[in-house]
């Protein structure tokens, strides 16, 4: 996936959320479009946007399993045998947060995006531009003690609310830088006479 491949899946999710929430009849009258599921920090407040469920991506890491991927033969125009770097690897957390102005209604509202992402675990995003591909993502909860949330919601200097942390991985990022180099074309030998 190209440098946007971060912005697509925060996307990707938001819809997927949405489409779930929205066929329950308990949870679609506390999230009324998908634009109230925004992507931004939960103690953002502003006036223009209503915001009922918040999927704030608040940390990346490399794929601690994926440093060391070998290079990448990819055609470039007028060259087959072009090798790039391998991809840069990623493990994205988000924080998700539903803001529904009553306890009920954000528990309800939680309770159906664990189901959403449990019962999607594995899901496959087409990846937009050549070359077309399918990238499959893995979405898991993410176990944080409360002081590990704590810290989170004290660094966006807000009070705590109830909230859970996703992990998604693997979002990668392709490279392009080239290795310089190429196919060997030909080969030689050449022997000399032992000495005795």
């Amino acid at each position: 996936m190209s440098h946007l491949a971060i912005a697509q899946v925060s996307k990707f999710l938001q819809h997927v959320l949405w489409l779930g929430l929205s066929e329950s009849p308990d949870t679609s009258q506390h999230v009324a479009s998908e634009s109230n599921i925004v992507l931004s920090n939960p103690g953002h407040t502003d006036a223009k946007t209503v915001r009922q469920l918040s999927l704030w991506l608040y940390q990346i890491l490399p794929n601690e399993h994926l440093r060391n991927a070998p290079q990448v033969r990819a055609r470039v125009q007028g060259d087959d045998t072009a090798e790039f770097y391998p991809p840069l690897a990623l493990n994205l957390f988000y924080l998700l947060t539903p803001s529904t102005k009553s306890d009920e209604g954000d528990q309800q509202v939680l309770g159906r995006a664990l189901q959403i992402f449990h019962d999607q675990s594995v899901l496959r995003l087409e990846s937009v531009g050549p070359p077309a591909r399918a990238e499959e993502l893995h979405i898991s909860l993410a176990p944080r003690t409360i002081e590990e949330i704590a810290e989170v919601w004290e660094a966006m200097q807000q009070p705590y609310r109830l909230s859970v942390c996703y992990e998604v991985r693997v979002v990668r990022i392709e490279s392009r830088r080239r290795q310089p180099g190429g196919r060997v074309a030909e080969r030689s030998s050449s022997f000399e006479p032992m000495e005795a």
